[in-house]
């Protein structure tokens, strides 16, 4: 009888462990299928995210032009109105010089147009934009910064560097694997493929690929300003 529950013992004892350790292996197992799946998770999400984004982007774009157009309307009208009035004015004026001693007057000149300077522009001129790079199939929309949540959304400027279309390496950083991976393709691009920046404006820049490399993320060199206007897609 003693016999029998000393043998009973050891056998409980050797299925708890077997039970700890089928445990164990499932955790693992689970925390494995977890860390596959957690790209796939985060970029159908973001994809889903950012085609709403774009749509309400592109709404933005369209509702801004149609107020520019209303805007340059109203503005032409006036030129033209005030045109009306100046000839008017330069009529009667020259009838009375006419009658006084025969000389001529003056003529109007054109307004000129304003001048913009680049340096008086800032990230909120620019951003949100649009990137579209038609070799890879991009479309998505760029938000100033680079923080954590920032990328979450999509590719980000970097903040340090200049802004679109200014002399100087204007960078942008995006994720390559989550977050709908914008940036997953983009070792695809080869010398003279197109990459499209589009503001909310209808501002177009358009920049063609010179070259692809391979670096350490401790190489900050990458980052160094230039004297030609230039584009870093950096993931």
């Amino acid at each position: 009888m003693f016999l029998i529950m000393r043998h009973t013992r050891r056998k409980n004892s050797k299925s708890k462990k077997l039970r700890i350790i089928k445990i164990i292996s499932f955790i693992f197992i689970g925390a494995g299928l977890l860390f596959l799946l957690y790209p796939s998770y985060t970029n159908i999400i973001a994809k889903r995210k950012e085609a709403n984004i774009l749509s309400t982007w592109e709404a933005q774009k369209e509702a801004f032009l149609e107020e520019e157009k209303r805007s340059a309307e109203l503005v032409e009208n006036s030129k033209i109105t005030s045109k009306d009035i100046l000839e008017e004015d330069n009529k009667k004026g020259n009838e009375i010089i006419e009658e006084s001693d025969g000389s001529s007057i003056g003529t109007y000149n054109n307004i000129d147009e304003e001048i913009v300077d680049y340096k008086d522009l800032t990230a909120e001129d620019f951003f949100p934009l649009k990137i579209r790079i038609p070799k890879i199939d991009l479309e998505w929309i760029v938000n100033e910064g680079t923080d954590r949540q920032t990328l979450k959304e999509g590719p980000g400027h970097i903040i340090e560097t200049p802004l679109p279309g200014d002399l100087g390496r204007c960078t942008f950083s995006g994720h390559r694997t989550t977050y709908g991976a914008p940036f997953n393709k983009i070792d695809e691009l080869v010398k003279g493929d197109l990459i499209y920046l589009e503001t909310i404006k209808g501002e177009v820049f358009i920049y063609a690929v010179t070259e692809l490399e391979i670096i350490d993320p401790r190489d900050v060199y990458i980052l160094e300003g230039s004297d030609k206007r230039e584009l870093l897609l950096t993931s």
